[in-house]
């Protein structure tokens, strides 16, 4: 077993004699009971240094920390910058370390180890990490054309005649194609307006009639116009309307208006094309000209987005003149399902206070379940089968399947064809029969 405590003064002397006298380093290694790197390590501190380097040195205290491996200025200069300095990171601290003159050619660390560092010794100074927020994984590319249609909003752009403008532009993600562009005046008496659902309704339904198809899906950013209230769970009026054609509603991540790149940069390109001095006369004008743009970018523009290889897109993707669901306006009626809007909402469950007066709201509709409930929250369900708003008692630190309250907006056959629904109109560009929701209430009796 080798020797554990360390050597005496005096056995690294005699180390150092013997090895003058002429002995060998394995023979002095024996007489000492030290291993032979031992007694090479002392005969070479002699020899290099003298009796001198034999003796023992004072230890110098052990740095502890993410700096211990810098000379002591470093750190010191290093935290006087950030607490005088506290909203600086460790990339603009390290850049005022190498201008430092007292520090010049000493080495300096890195921007993580002076981020620990910091953490450590002044966290004070230090901004507090926000939680990540979940990333939310990017939509699902379409694979062919007339399965995604981008829909987006440009607007403020102001014409002429002082009228400001905006335009609603629909885009196939796939064929690259302009789908349908709108240009709505939206003039207010103190300002400008955001455009209403029924405005981004019509140039839907005139991409239907001009491609004579339905998509499957249209995707959109969370504008309230195209999505309802970001504080309300409650689907909007546009995005039932399309549910009940079958057309799936897609929104981007939140500010992400990359995942619909292609009609962001359709934006661009109009504005280019169309928005030059003659289109920007008034909106007769300004309609004019997006009109035969996209004529022309549709046949004759040589594209380089999707796949289209230089191609104008309808001769690049001829399938787009092939309906993928086909739609007229006179069908709409028939090809309108009330039932998967039942469905659609079925799967909500909507939170709701009773007010004071025993009543809550659902969209624009205001139902009563009663002043005993005054001031509680309720949990509202669709039944999809019995058309009726049910209402639940929210149950503390339950799922929410509390005793039933009551029953509301009941009415009409569920076995009744809604097609033939005698509130529809039958004439003209409809909403049948979405036509008699409102808000919340389904009223098609």
């Amino acid at each position: 077993m080798g020797r554990r405590e360390p050597l005496t003064e005096q056995e690294r002397e005699r180390i150092y004699q013997a090895k003058l006298e002429g002995k060998t380093l394995e023979t002095i290694a024996v007489e000492i009971g030290c291993s032979l790197s031992c007694a090479r390590k002392w005969w070479r501190r002699g020899r290099d240094e003298g009796r001198k380097g034999l003796q023992n040195r004072p230890q110098e205290p052990i740095r502890q920390g993410p700096l211990r491996r810098f000379v002591p200025q470093v750190a010191e200069a290093a935290l006087a910058l950030k607490r005088r300095h506290p909203r600086w990171g460790p990339d603009r601290i390290l850049a005022g370390l190498r201008t430092d003159p007292s520090l010049q050619g000493l080495p300096l660390p890195s921007r993580i180890r002076l981020a620990v560092f910091f953490r450590e010794r002044c966290p004070e100074c230090v901004a507090k990490r926000m939680p990540r927020s979940t990333r939310n994984p990017p939509p699902l590319k379409a694979t062919g054309v007339h399965e995604v249609w981008q829909l987006d909003i440009q607007e403020g752009v102001r014409l002429e005649d002082g009228t400001p403008a905006s335009i609603c532009n629909i885009r196939d993600s796939v064929g690259a194609v302009m789908i349908a562009s709108r240009a709505f005046a939206v003039q207010t008496d103190h300002h400008w307006r955001k455009l209403r659902w029924t405005e981004v309704q019509r140039v839907l339904r005139e991409g239907f009639t001009e491609w004579q198809t339905l998509p499957d899906s249209v995707m959109t950013d969370n504008e309230l116009t195209l999505t309802g209230s970001p504080t309300d769970p409650f689907p909007s009026l546009l995005t039932l309307w399309r549910v009940g054609l079958g057309i799936r509603h897609r929104c981007i991540r939140p500010h992400r208006p990359t995942d619909q790149a292609q009609v962001e940069r359709n934006h661009r390109t109009l504005s280019n094309f169309a928005l030059g001095e003659a289109g920007r006369t008034n909106l007769s004008a300004l309609q004019q000209t997006l009109d035969q743009e996209r004529v022309l970018h549709n046949m004759y523009f040589p594209s380089r987005a999707s796949d289209g290889g230089g191609r104008p897109p309808l001769e690049a993707h001829p399938q787009l003149l092939h309906p993928r669901r086909p739609y007229r306006l006179e069908w709409e009626l028939a090809l309108f399902d009330l039932r998967r809007v039942y469905d659609y909402l079925a799967t909500f469950t909507f939170q709701r206070r009773v007010s004071t007066a025993g009543q809550v709201s659902l969209g624009s509709q205001v139902y009563s379940v009663g002043r005993a409930w005054a001031r509680q929250s309720l949990l509202v369900r669709f039944d999809p089968r019995r058309r009726e708003w049910v209402f639940y008692r929210e149950e503390e630190g339950g799922a929410g399947d509390g005793p039933l309250l009551a029953q509301r907006a009941g009415c009409g056959n569920p076995d009744e064809s809604e097609a033939g629904h005698p509130l529809s109109s039958r004439s003209g560009p409809v909403d049948p029969p979405l036509l008699h929701l409102k808000g919340a209430g389904l009223r098609d009796c």
